[in-house]
């Protein structure tokens, strides 16, 4: 968290996130598209107050100075967060320390607000928050159901303003012939540690596994693995509630009883299996996100694993496995991967984002509504800034940024 901050001064001191650009008349004005105008542009922060909802898995990295925050801040927009319900106390320590912190350096610390949540009417106060006027943007991760609600609200106000969710994903793991042949142990033990940390309740959690083979070998090595772990109580009662209710949603699509907790207050790690052209028939085998310790192993051939990708929903990430005998088939395939993530991970698990500025933390519905953009990352605060443009203006009107970057010789 703190360092995340830091992370966004040094973007600001560096003064290279606004996109500034000039494009000069040209020497012979025949030559421009359009006419021969001096323009220069460059991102300015939204006018209005960015809201931001605290995330129910991520008090530091998506709370009250997380992410959205800091990149919201960073770009100039003052800030509210609506806390989670699920960690009141964290939330409201987090908020007086760096309200505290804004006030030392001289700063409003009321350029960061914070609306407290008991969970009585969390549907009412989300409405009020989304529908205020002054309200620029809204910052949101969580479940599709609540940010689909979330973005209607926001498309629905008589000047709409956008929403930036991040929402469900299956993150699906493809393992290649290859890569199963030679080191099939391997990849299990290693998709199971994934699975079970911080019990499954990551965005990016492991959620669909596709396996080129029939044999159930690899199902039961994961799941002989993932058994290893204990059971262990849930971030909530509603996350634990929605866990039991979408595994039970894909056990009942793919035939398959399976106990979701060891105690009224403890959930057990499970994997489910069902052969991958169960999946191809069935849209909730390969859309339902089970959010916790739980993954689906699709089994059958290398073309089922094909058909199945090409209706895997949009995710936050894919993970390929693969052997060097898998190249030519892999390659064929990542133009078909890139089209429904936001990251693609070679030999590698998804949990565990890096926050720097080749990540991509987004992708296509419905793991966000806006795939154009990055929750992760220095670019993170390109989502709370808008273009503008300025044409043949005087070298003293033009804002510092641009200033900078040229003289327009006409109007100087």
């Amino acid at each position: 968290m703190t360092r995340t901050l830091e992370m966004f001064a040094s973007l600001l001191e560096s003064g290279k996130w606004n996109r500034a650009a000039h494009s000069r008349p040209e020497p012979n004005a025949s030559d421009a598209i359009g006419p021969d105008h001096d323009v220069r542009s460059m991102l300015i922060p939204l006018r209005g107050v960015v809201i931001v909802f605290g995330a129910s898995n991520f008090p530091l990295a998506y709370g009250v100075c997380g992410g959205d925050t800091a990149s919201a801040l960073a770009a100039g927009c003052p800030v509210v967060v609506k806390e989670h319900p699920a960690h009141r106390n964290t939330g409201r320590l987090l908020a007086q320390i760096a309200r505290d912190a804004i006030k030392s350096s001289g700063l409003d610390p009321d350029i960061l607000g914070y609306v407290e949540d008991d969970g009585s009417d969390t549907a009412s106060l989300a409405r009020s928050l989304v529908e205020h006027p002054n309200a620029a943007a809204v910052g949101f991760t969580g479940s599709t159901t609540i940010g689909t609600t979330l973005i209607k609200i926001a498309n629905a106000r008589p000047i709409p303003i956008p929403v930036f969710a991040e929402m469900g994903s299956v993150n699906p793991n493809i393992i290649f012939p290859g890569a199963l042949a030679s080191r099939s142990a391997e990849i299990a033990k290693q998709l199971a540690a994934s699975i079970a940390a911080r019990h499954g309740q990551q965005c990016t959690c492991p959620g669909i596994v596709l396996v080129p083979s029939n044999d159930r070998t690899f199902a039961d090595t994961l799941e002989a693995e993932l058994a290893k772990n204990p059971p262990r109580r849930m971030l909530s009662p509603n996350v634990q509630s929605s866990y039991e209710k979408a595994v039970a949603k894909v056990s009942k699509a793919v035939g398959e009883n399976v106990a979701t907790h060891a105690a009224p207050d403890q959930t057990l790690p499970i994997i489910l299996k069902a052969p991958t052209k169960a999946g191809l028939s069935l849209p909730e085998i390969l859309e339902t996100e089970m959010f916790g310790p739980a993954a689906i192993v699709l089994s059958g051939t290398m073309a089922d694993s094909r058909s199945a990708i090409e209706k895997l929903p949009g995710s936050l990430t894919i993970s390929v496995w693969f052997d060097h005998s898998d190249r030519e088939t892999l390659d064929a395939l990542l133009p078909d991967l890139a089209d429904r993530a936001g990251r693609i991970i070679f030999n590698g698990v998804p949990t565990g984002v890096r926050v720097a500025e080749g990540m991509v933390h987004g992708g296509p519905w419905p793991a966000t509504n806006r795939p154009e953009s990055t929750a992760v990352g220095p670019r993170a605060i390109e989502r709370w800034c808008r273009p503008v443009c300025y044409q043949n203006a005087p070298r003293t009107s033009l804002p510092r940024e641009l200033g900078s970057v040229g003289a327009n010789p006409r109007a100087c």
